[in-house]
């Protein structure tokens, strides 16, 4: 049943219950279940993909379509969000902007686009309107759209003195890790945003209230991110460090809060070890991140995901594939990335049958799943294994679709 499981539960009626549960479906539940929809901000969490309504699809029957539109029997808290989307022409624009906030808290991006078309930045109070810049960023950003212009628009608020030092720490804080990730702000924009969030770390050190300490640790590590960049080692050890204390200082004094301040440390532990992976090289303080982590949130996929890739790095495909298999017990979310991990491993492993079935499975989750689909054929012609055929109806549909391209090609003709 559908109901019985946590992360199902909380994406398709913003109910909590206890099997599975994990940061992720505590905090959606409990950031609808806490908030007055008359006033911003609306608190949001780690932001899935578009991708997870595919895997929620296949797990429940449920469409895609009918999902991205919440346009399904729903039972519980979802029930208010369909009769705020019905009665949208009633609504009041902060009201609007909190049920955006909250269908991109469950992934339904192209629902949100849909509200905000209806909403005007004037309609909004001017200390107001830097909320609807942000959700279109991180709209933009999930559907792999160009977000500069949010934040020109987002540096412009922050020249008001009213708004809050927190939301402005967000802010320089995204405008940080994709500038560095995807190169979208450009060098003279970037650069005023790391300047002006020093500033305000500078103005909320001393204070103490779990917000603040929370945006600090997410501010130096997103700031940890510019030494990295230049392989200095020991400095961003130190932004690291400042940002798993303030993490670690935080004090909640509700249910929500709490599962901010470990969402908080979670994402230091995620970076921590890819920090030591890819940067130190310290491959036993990445296991311990890894470790870390999914003691912080046990229930939840990716954690294995992410010790598994410590195991890989260092050739330990057992150990790797025994973290994938723990994500597949667990289930949702990234279940694509699950089975196909796993027949990447066994096939390393030479367990070329339960490889094989691996592959087949993510492509029955994922049809597009190109890198299945190749590996899955190469496997199998390499051993005249009887499922070569429906690797190759695969590729011959791609190819006839035209995603199948030259270097997807040249991958089945090396027969890797």
């Amino acid at each position: 049943m559908t109901s019985e499981n946590a992360f199902l539960s909380a994406i398709l009626h913003l109910k909590e219950v206890d099997h599975r549960s994990n940061i992720w479906t505590k905090s959606v539940t409990r950031s609808y279940a806490s908030h007055n929809f008359n006033r911003i901000p609306y608190h949001l969490g780690q932001l899935l993909e578009p991708s997870v309504l595919h895997e929620v699809s296949h797990e429940t029957g449920i469409s895609v379509s009918q999902l991205k539109m919440v346009d399904y029997e729903t039972q519980g808290p979802m029930r208010e969000i369909q009769d705020r989307i019905a009665r949208q022409s009633d609504l009041s624009p902060v009201e609007k902007l909190n049920v955006v906030y909250c269908l991109v808290s469950l992934s339904r991006y192209e629902r949100a686009v849909d509200i905000l078309s209806t909403l005007h930045p004037d309609q909004l109070r001017q200390e107001d309107q830097i909320y609807l810049s942000f959700i279109q960023f991180l709209i933009k950003n999930r559907l792999s759209l160009p977000y500069q212009s949010d934040f020109i628009a987002m540096r412009e608020a922050l020249g008001q003195k009213n708004l809050s030092d927190v939301m402005r720490l967000k802010v320089c804080t995204q405008a940080i890790v994709w500038e560095l990730k995807q190169k979208a702000l450009g060098e003279e924009l970037y650069t005023w945003f790391v300047n002006e969030g020093l500033k305000t770390c500078d103005r909320l050190k001393e204070k103490e209230a779990l917000s603040e300490q929370l945006a600090l640790s997410s501010f130096y590590r997103a700031y940890a991110m510019i030494p990295a960049a230049k392989q200095l080692v020991k400095e961003t050890r130190e932004e690291m460090e400042k940002a798993l204390y303030f993490a670690k200082a935080a004090k909640p004094s509700n249910p929500l809060e709490s599962c901010r301040k470990l969402d908080a440390m979670k994402t230091c532990f995620e970076s921590e070890l890819k920090e030591h992976l890819y940067l130190s090289k310290d491959y036993e303080q990445a296991e311990r991140a890894g470790f870390d982590l999914i003691q912080t949130d046990p229930d939840w996929s990716i954690s294995y995901h992410e010790l598994a890739e410590v195991y890989m790095k260092v050739n330990k495909l057992e150990e790797a594939l025994a973290m994938f298999q723990k994500s597949k017990e667990i289930g949702l979310p990234r279940t694509t990335f699950t089975h196909f991990m796993m027949g990447y491993c066994l096939g390393e492993l030479h367990r070329e049958d339960e490889a094989i079935d691996a592959f087949i499975h993510t492509l029955t989750i994922d049809p597009t799943n190109l890198s299945a689909g190749i590996n899955g054929y190469n496997l199998a012609k390499k051993i005249g294994h009887a499922q070569e055929d429906t690797f190759k109806s695969y590729l011959t549909k791609w190819e006839e679709a035209g995603i199948l391209k030259d270097e997807h090609k040249q991958v089945l003709s090396a027969g890797v």
